[in-house]
């Protein structure tokens, strides 16, 4: 064999070597449809990197490859582990996790999740790598090939940056973070990178706690319910109304609703803000509206007054927490007295079923301890990817034709969305019934943070959110509530059921909420409460509130769409 075969192919040995401690991990993520195949494919570019100490210290590079190895496997145990336990990615909301967690809840962790198996395991994932490195031997590049490889090698593994930063008109700043984002699908890089983040995520949240703490409480606050209440905000995800059977869709996605449809007060004209979560909640659970979008951060939040009211607060979340973009629902979840996180894949395109709300739910409800508790239970939805949302058996309209006029990706998507509702009424039936069952008043209000364009416009044909670009279906949203027999017993719900046909918009909800709450305050207006006898209608407004051009009022400009026909 020649020199250069020889490096050649001992080179792609290296390489395979170095992916391996990513592969396994991001292979069995891609199989369980856990992720998508980004990850495997980004973590073979990223390994690249480690062929630059290779070439060189050539003359060593076998004993390098040992050292490098062995940092990796190390790495990767946590990652892979985590995803036998949990069938999740490993991502910085791990990381959040771990540091949250005291001496006493990981000895627990360990007693309750170590398993026999585990040690004949890593025996397994060890033995593959040691035989793979026993079969490296010594480069022997000339100087010139050196030369040449190392910046191609580091131009592979860092095309991110290179593209955004070199090439692209992108900041410094931001082109760094997008390389940490690609890179944090490869080992050791998801610990590194995870814990840089988790440290940057986590100063701005208690940056926001900080300000948030130092805001004064609601002045003269009553409360006129029951000192036994308790209280369930649901937040949904990107869940069109017009899509749920409950609201007269042809196909019958919400089976489980429509049976209690009698005992709920559904709501017919209700409107998001906007067609983005973080922006929707900053309004909802706090004083801010489309005039004034910066005010969550001047006065106090919902989570604030529940406590203030004496309520014990609680948030179960099967949203991510941990990143950037999700600072201020982690901000709002850690105003809340307990938290219960349950989603901590690195990314939205991944499994995590929103039925894991239900046993940490079921429990903080029949805890009979606390008297008055308001929880609140943040669901995945029917975000996209929709096929990643429900399990197999929710696979309701699989292979479905819905008209001529979509393709069979097309086709797909929309049935998936489906199948998506089809599952969120199960959940949501779920929490319900928990409702139901308990002796003493207790109410729930679900409503999605904002809808989705899933091929309902046959004029637009367009899939997914963009407030530049609106569609009735990113806005209206289902709007429900349940109140138990003892709530029943005290509560006016004949006459709540009239008003079921009132227009209102979300950002509103906080108004809304603390009179269902049976709260009273000086700051609230209940003329803005969709269920106060005093309610005034005002605009429905939904844009972007920093471009006062894209604000549109839909009760004056309401859209006009053709609605696609569903073949029988």
């Amino acid at each position: 064999m020649s020199l250069k075969n020889f490096n050649i192919l001992m080179l792609l040995k290296y390489q395979l070597f170095f992916f391996y401690f990513s592969a396994v991990y991001q292979s069995l993520c891609f199989v369980f449809n856990v992720s998508g195949f980004v990850g495997l494919r980004d973590s073979f570019y990223v390994t690249f990197l480690w062929l630059v100490p290779i070439i060189l210290f050539q003359k060593y590079s076998k004993k390098v490859a040992l050292f490098i190895g062995i940092v990796l496997w190390f790495a990767s145990l946590p990652s892979l582990f985590y995803f036998f336990i949990y069938k999740q990615e490993f991502s910085q909301s791990v990381i959040y996790i771990i540091f949250e967690s005291n001496i006493v809840e990981s000895n627990e962790f360990l007693h309750t999740y170590f398993s026999w198996w585990m040690i004949p395991s890593i025996i397994a994932y060890s033995v593959i790598p040691y035989f793979l490195w026993k079969r490296l031997d010594n480069l022997n590049f000339i100087i010139s090939k050196k030369l040449i490889l190392i910046p191609i090698f580091f131009l592979i593994s860092t095309e991110t940056f290179a593209k955004s930063y070199i090439l692209g008109s992108s900041q410094l700043e931001s082109s760094v973070e997008k390389q940490m984002i690609k890179m944090q699908c490869s080992t050791p890089w998801n610990i590194i990178f995870g814990y840089i983040s988790y440290k940057k995520v986590l100063n701005d949240m208690e940056e926001l706690l900080a300000k948030n703490s130092k805001l004064p409480p609601v002045k003269n606050l009553k409360d006129l319910s029951n000192n036994v209440n308790t209280i369930v905000l649901v937040i949904g995800e990107s869940t069109n109304r017009n899509r749920m059977s409950l609201y007269g869709y042809e196909r019958d996605t919400t089976p489980r609703l429509n049976k209690m449809k009698d005992d709920l007060i559904v709501f017919k004209n209700v409107y998001s803000p906007r067609p983005y979560t973080i922006e929707v909640l900053q309004q909802a659970l706090t004083f801010a509206d489309e005039k004034n979008p910066d005010m969550y951060l001047k006065k106090v939040n919902l989570l604030n007054i529940m406590k203030q009211a004496g309520y014990e607060t609680y948030w179960i979340t099967n949203q991510q927490t941990q990143t950037k973009r999700n600072t201020m629902l982690t901000t709002f979840s850690k105003i809340a007295d307990h938290q219960i996180y349950l989603n901590n894949n690195r990314r939205q395109n991944s499994s995590s079923y929103d039925e894991v709300v239900l046993k940490p739910f079921s429990e903080v409800l029949n805890d009979k301890k606390i008297k008055k508790k308001f929880i609140v239970v943040h669901l995945l939805g029917a975000h996209s990817r929709y096929d990643y949302r429900y399990p197999t058996k929710f696979a309701k309209f699989d292979n479905l034709k819905v008209s001529d006029k979509l393709d069979d990706k097309q086709t797909e998507s929309y049935n998936s969305y489906d199948n998506a509702v089809y599952y969120n009424d199960y959940v949501v039936s779920k929490l319900i019934e928990d409702v139901k069952h308990i002796k003493t008043s207790a109410s729930l209000l679900y409503l999605s943070d904002h809808g989705e364009e899933v091929f309902d416009d046959i004029k637009k044909m367009k899939m997914g959110r963009n407030e530049y670009a609106p569609t009735n279906s990113m806005y209206t949203i289902p709007f429900i509530i349940y109140g138990n027999k003892k709530y029943r017993e005290i509560n006016d719900y004949k006459k709540m059921k009239t008003l079921t046909n009132r227009y209102f918009s979300s950002s509103d909800l906080i108004y809304t909420f603390s009179d269902f709450a049976k709260l009273r305050y000086d700051s609230l207006d209940l003329s803005r409460s969709v269920l106060s006898q005093d309610y005034i209608q005002r605009p429905i407004l939904i844009g972007d509130p920093e471009n006062k051009k894209t604000l549109r009022d839909l009760l004056k400009k309401p859209f006009i769409y053709k609605k696609i026909e569903l073949k029988s």
